[in-house]
C-alpha cells in the first residue's frame, strides 16, 4: 500500500491535502474517498467524497469495491482496523489498481481531536 501524506485542521475535523494534491490538474485519474465518522476533507478539494464509515464489518468489502471501480486514486479510513487477510488481500488491490489506502485515527485524548496516520 502507498501512503500519503495529509495535515489536520484541529478545530473544524477537516482532512487537508498537501498544496501539491490538492491543486492537481483535472485530467489526473481517479477519486479521493474519505470514509469516516467525524472528519471531512476541505471544501475546496476537487475529486473528493466523504462517505459516512459504514458498520466495521462492512469496511474491507466497502474498500475492496471503491478500488475495483477503477475510478479511485486514494481512500482514507478513520480508524482502520483490519484482518491479516484483509490487509494481504486490499493491498495486492492497492498494488493492481494503484490506489494509495492511508489509516486516519482521531485521537480524542488530546485537545482539538488531531489526526494521526502511519505517514
Amino acid at each position: 500500500m502507498t501512503m500519503a501524506t495529509t495535515t489536520f485542521e484541529t478545530e473544524s475535523n477537516i482532512l487537508q491535502f498537501p498544496q501539491r494534491e490538492a491543486k492537481r490538474a483535472p485530467a489526473h485519474k481517479g477519486w479521493s474517498y474519505l470514509l469516516s465518522n467525524s472528519v471531512a476533507f476541505q471544501k475546496d478539494v476537487d475529486y473528493a467524497i466523504r462517505i459516512q464509515k459504514p458498520d466495521q464489518e462492512k469496511v474491507p468489502a466497502w474498500i475492496c469495491r471503491l478500488i475495483t471501480s477503477g475510478q479511485c486514486r486514494s481512500i482514507y479510513v478513520e480508524d482502520l482496523i483490519l484482518t491479516p487477510e484483509e490487509r494481504v488481500s486490499i493491498k495486492q488491490l492497492c498494488e493492481q489498481y494503484a490506489v494509495s489506502l492511508v489509516a486516519v485515527s482521531v485521537n480524542d485524548k488530546v485537545a482539538g481531536n488531531i489526526l494521526q496516520g502511519p505517514w
